[in-house]
């Protein structure tokens, strides 16, 4: 009789399981976002170029002169990190009215030019300001520079521009309060008196020494 052989078979190689409950860890991947279209008001907050601050050339050029800024991971719009884009907490915007470095909305063009006109009281020898449209009337000169202040000459009876020290036709000078005048009169009162004061004690103090002698 014949005796068969027994085929060896080998092991199978069993693929490793993982345990119940396991997850795959995936590599996130991050997905580059292009930025969107710079509007035109926005400014760079290097060089106040319309273009956004994570592409600003001299990022580019010089990361290490920007420590606070990310090129690659920073925000669009101020180049740091800590939030997204859209929660950019820096605002740096071109003004639409002014086109200064500021939101349009806290312009201080918006204000209104207003024309006022300065006259002289000889009763109380002090100036005071009339609004041209309201009448309003008030002792100190409007303070914001967009305002146009004119002084009136009482013997010509016309308006002239603060930048003409005298009228040009009867070439009177432009009046001041006397509050002002007698301020500085009393300085220089003052300084008179404090030089009367020094030449005293000068000569005191050279009869003192004569004596000693």
């Amino acid at each position: 009789m014949v005796k068969r052989e027994r085929s060896v078979s080998l092991p199978k190689q069993t693929a490793k399981r993982r345990k119940r409950g396991g997850r795959r860890r995936r590599k996130k991947q991050r997905r580059e976002v292009n930025p969107p279209a710079v509007p035109a008001s926005f400014a760079c907050h290097i060089c106040t170029k319309n273009h956004w601050t994570v592409a600003c050339p001299r990022l580019q050029r010089n990361p290490d002169e920007f420590p606070l800024m990310d090129r690659k991971k920073g925000c669009w719009k101020c180049a740091q990190r800590g939030h997204p884009s859209a929660q950019c907490p820096v605002k740096k915007y071109h003004c639409a009215d002014c086109g200064g470095l500021h939101d349009t909305r806290d312009c201080e063009f918006d204000h209104k030019s207003e024309e006022w006109h300065e006259f002289y009281d000889p009763n109380t020898q002090h100036v005071f300001y009339s609004h041209s449209e309201t009448r309003e009337v008030q002792w100190t000169p409007p303070t914001h520079r967009l305002d146009v202040v004119l002084w009136f000459c009482p013997n010509c009876n016309i308006l002239l521009p603060t930048t003409v020290p005298e009228c040009v036709t009867c070439h009177a000078p432009r009046m001041e309060s006397k509050a002002s005048s007698h301020s500085s009169s009393s300085s220089s009162s003052a300084s008179s008196s404090d030089n009367e004061e020094e030449d005293s004690d000068d000569e005191a103090s050279s009869v003192s020494a004569d004596e000693e002698e």
